[in-house]
């Protein structure tokens, strides 16, 4: 019981708690919309390109909006701006439910709304990473970041589980509509949530894209902290993508339906959970840099693997693995760079963390899909994988750095907190 002293200590925090028990169902409801829109293009086009363009869509407005909400965050009332963007959200859902219902649903029309949904999201994301911290004592952050982590793909896990299920018996739009309600849920809690009035910050007296250029600037002038961001924004680009392209997997390669989808996605949250619920009991900084760079090349060796097998189940424990390597290396990287920037900064920086970390597949899945179309799932996906290897090798040249500024540093913060 004692390795989750971490865990109990975050939970004593009234708001995170709330936070947490009204954002898991709603976290359970964007991944059925997810797995519904994922669907619904395989269905609609049965083409690679086409889901690739869908997912595109959904990703693309990271690398756009999300900056400039970063800026925001940094400016505004961080809860207000949740609330909105939530709410614009639940209006999305709604209108995607009505599309279906009255069958008016095309493939270009499901790009148009994805692309709708990509926008707001990529909003709220800076918004919510940078309420994290707010959310808890400094002593936490590191467990309530990595158990925000667990509640997502434990979203991941049964969301999709639920939605195989519900849209073979019922349709897409059943799990669209249970979306539209975990909405009105999410945006209900945020009510119960009390936080301290923002400070001012001095800042706020330049333009958005003289903030975006401070947040830039904050980057490059601490080397471990590039070099983290080279890394992931490589993984993003050619490891991610294969979440996305699941749905081509199941019907080019296995000729399948949504339940071998549903078991696919919850394959690689039920290896996600698992590698956030290590971190987020543990609570501890030291090592995760070591941990980064081993979950990174095991990653890239279960992405070869699963492209290239047509096995169901190998298919399955390989994308189960993924998963987890995955989630371990990319919840240890966000841990760290959520502990070792300033909160004055924090929105600016996290916003191009989403931007680079989150919005790079949207550009590794339209290529693989433009790829696929021609050379099929195989190939393009290993090449892929072999080009995460160059991210990985640049960060092993900058170890010593990035653990002097991220372990021993956040080590000597939470001794002192």
């Amino acid at each position: 019981m004692g390795r989750f002293t971490a865990l109990r200590s975050a939970f004593s925090s009234r708001n995170y708690a709330i936070y947490i028990s009204g954002n898991c169902l709603s976290l359970v409801g964007f991944w059925m919309q997810r797995l519904a829109v994922a669907w619904l293009a395989w269905e609609l086009s049965h083409s690679e390109f086409w889901v690739g363009v869908v997912a595109f869509a959904d990703l693309f407005p990271l690398l756009i909006i999300g900056p400039v909400f970063g800026v925001w965050a940094d400016r505004f009332d961080r809860k207000r701006l949740a609330m909105v963007l939530q709410s614009l959200m639940l209006v999305q859902a709604a209108v995607l439910y009505l599309c279906i219902r009255s069958g008016m649903l095309t493939v270009e029309w499901l790009f148009v709304l994805t692309l709708i949904e990509g926008t707001i999201h990529a909003s709220y994301q800076p918004v919510r990473l940078a309420l994290i911290p707010n959310l808890v004592r400094r002593e936490d952050v590191v467990t309530a970041t990595a158990f925000t982590a667990v509640t997502f793909n434990v979203a991941r896990f049964v969301g999709p589980a639920i939605a195989g299920v519900v849209i073979a018996l019922y349709g897409a739009e059943w799990a669209v509509i249970f979306n539209v309600f975990s909405y009105a849920l999410i945006v209900a809690t945020w009510n119960l949530i009390s936080l301290p009035p923002k400070e001012p910050n001095p800042a706020e007296q330049k333009s958005v894209l003289g903030d975006m250029c401070d947040g830039f600037r904050y980057i490059l002038e601490r080397p471990a902290l590039s070099a983290m961001f080279t890394l992931f924004t490589i993984i993003a680009l050619f490891a991610r993508p294969l979440t996305f392209m699941l749905p081509a997997f199941v019907g080019a390669v296995y000729e399948a339906g949504p339940e071998t989808l549903a078991l696919f996605t919850s394959s690689v949250g039920a290896g996600a959970v698992l590698a956030g619920l290590k971190l987020s009991v543990s609570g501890k900084a030291e090592g995760l840099i070591r941990s980064i760079l081993i979950n990174s090349l095991i990653t890239v060796v279960l992405l070869i693997g699963f492209s290239i097998t047509k096995d169901r189940v190998i298919a399955t424990v390989l994308i189960f693995g993924f998963g987890y390597s995955l989630t371990s290396c990319t919840v240890a990287s966000q841990t760290l760079v959520q502990n070792r920037i300033d909160d004055l900064m924090r929105g600016r920086v996290l916003s191009l963390w989403v931007a680079f970390t989150r919005g790079a597949p949207a550009l590794g899945v339209l290529v693989i899909g433009w790829f696929s179309d021609f050379y099929g799932l195989q190939w393009p996906n290993v090449v892929a994988a072999l080009m995460c290897l160059f991210g990985v090798a640049y960060l092993l040249g900058k170890r010593r750095q990035m653990r002097r500024y991220f372990e021993q540093n956040l080590e000597e913060t939470r001794s002192r907190g």
